[in-house]
């Protein structure tokens, strides 16, 4: 990712999105139309979530107050922003039964999301609120159980799907790799990925990967003939002939669509959000039946049926052993579910609870001619890719402070490392 990627969500958040959420609540304030209010509260929330996520300290306090424009001053994200992004949902909740009053301006198509359906505004906030309490479970844990005992979460996906087939009018992923570069050569099946999925007979792999032109040329192809992948960090080779290289044929490109949703958040996820919780409460029943629902839900997404897989003896029968055991099952499901969903919560997930694991494997195939698993490989582990900057065993932990910000606000932090924790990550080293 080049300084330009970087600058670009940091300027996208800051310049456009948070100052047009800022006019808005000073407009619904101001006519009393408190249902606009509180979805500007709710949006506010989920914005300064995703920043202060990826990059740790940010502006908050004086970001939108043009009395310290350009140079607000950094916040800090445990003590400061975290608590201020709970604040704004507490502030919206507490006015969900005006938000809910008829007296309110009708929306309708102008809310891409829920089409001003309050009852799902609130659901959502109420599941954005145990995201936000669940990066640090055990100071937060008796609201997390208020929480759970309430109830009202998200039952449905939130999502993005007035896309056009028309420039700059679809979704954003596919406007940049397949419009722009015209290529369906940039993104491509990972071994780490693949592996868990045709092992696991996941049917789902058919709605991530586009079937290899290599197995269109056999009779009788073999699930990984028809969804080759790369080790991790590599490219696709031209070459036939060379064993530790996959032929550009051989490899499976992502499944896109100009009409591919754009999620904020989806009910899988906060099946799985309520699963974990009460796997570190120790309540297995509730963590299993959170989970059941998580992957039937992951499942039906795509159209397909979950129950072969998570009945005794399938392959994601829930594993409640131990609270360890209970969570690496969670999150691994969880993992899954995000592909072509909440992408970003599974490097956020795995920073925050150490799952899927890094294995001690310098790769997942014995070769790439062969079907057999390295020694030492266990499926649903990550492996370090072969190109990176970064030591055996380092994955990145948040994104740069952006040059944007850093150079020209004398109030920005120092820059910190890729491999620099935030606050609420894991303290682990190579699992």
């Amino acid at each position: 990712m080049n300084t330009d990627d970087y600058n670009s969500i940091w300027k996208n958040a800051y310049a456009n999105t948070l100052l047009d959420i800022k006019y808005l609540l000073e407009m619904a304030q101001e006519e009393e139309a408190w249902n606009y209010w509180v979805i500007g509260k709710i949006l506010m929330a989920y914005n300064f979530h995703i920043l202060t996520d990826f990059y740790g300290d940010i502006p908050f306090t004086e970001a939108l107050d043009p009395t310290h424009y350009p140079y607000p001053q950094y916040d800090d994200s445990q003590t400061v922003v975290y608590p201020g992004i709970l604040a704004l949902l507490e502030e919206a909740l507490a006015r969900q039964t005006q938000a809910r009053h008829t007296d309110n301006p009708e929306i309708g198509n102008e809310d891409f999301y829920f089409q001003g359906d309050m009852e799902r505004w609130i659901a959502f906030a109420k599941s954005l609120k145990l995201k936000i309490l669940m990066r640090d479970f055990y100071t937060y844990h008796p609201t997390i159980r208020s929480l759970l005992a309430e109830g009202g979460f998200l039952e449905e996906d939130c999502t993005f799907t007035g896309f056009e087939d028309v420039a700059y009018k679809g979704n954003p992923f596919y406007e940049f790799h397949i419009r722009t570069l015209n290529s369906w050569e940039n993104v491509r099946a990972c071994h780490t990925f693949t592996e868990f999925l045709i092992t696991h007979e996941d049917p789902r792999i058919a709605e991530y990967y586009i079937e290899t032109l290599y197995s269109g040329t056999l009779e009788s192809p073999t699930p990984r003939q028809i969804y080759g992948s790369l080790p991790c960090g590599t490219l696709p080779s031209s070459e036939e002939e060379e064993e530790e290289s996959v032929p550009v044929t051989h490899s499976s490109p992502l499944m896109q669509a100009y009409n591919d949703p754009v999620y904020l958040m989806n009910s899988a996820e906060v099946a799985f959000l309520r699963a974990e919780a009460y796997a570190r409460m120790a309540e297995f029943s509730q963590a299993k039946a959170a989970y059941d629902e998580g992957v039937i839900k992951a499942f039906a997404r795509w159209g397909y049926n979950a129950s072969a897989h998570i009945a005794p003896g399938g392959y994601y029968e829930f594993d409640d052993s131990d609270i360890e055991t209970m969570l690496n099952s969670i999150m691994l499901q969880k993992w899954v579910a995000a592909a072509k969903a909440n992408t970003w919560d599974a490097f956020f997930d795995r920073n925050r609870t150490g799952y899927p694991e890094i294995s001690t494997a310098s790769k997942v195939r014995i070769s790439n001619q062969t079907e057999g698993l390295m020694k030492g490989y266990e499926l649903g582990t990550l492996v370090t890719p072969e190109n990176t900057v970064l030591q055996p065993y380092e994955f990145p932990h948040r994104m740069l402070v952006p040059s944007a910000s850093s150079s020209y606000n004398p109030n920005a932090p120092a820059t910190k490392s890729l491999t620099t924790p935030l606050w609420w990550h894991k303290n682990y080293t190579n699992n």
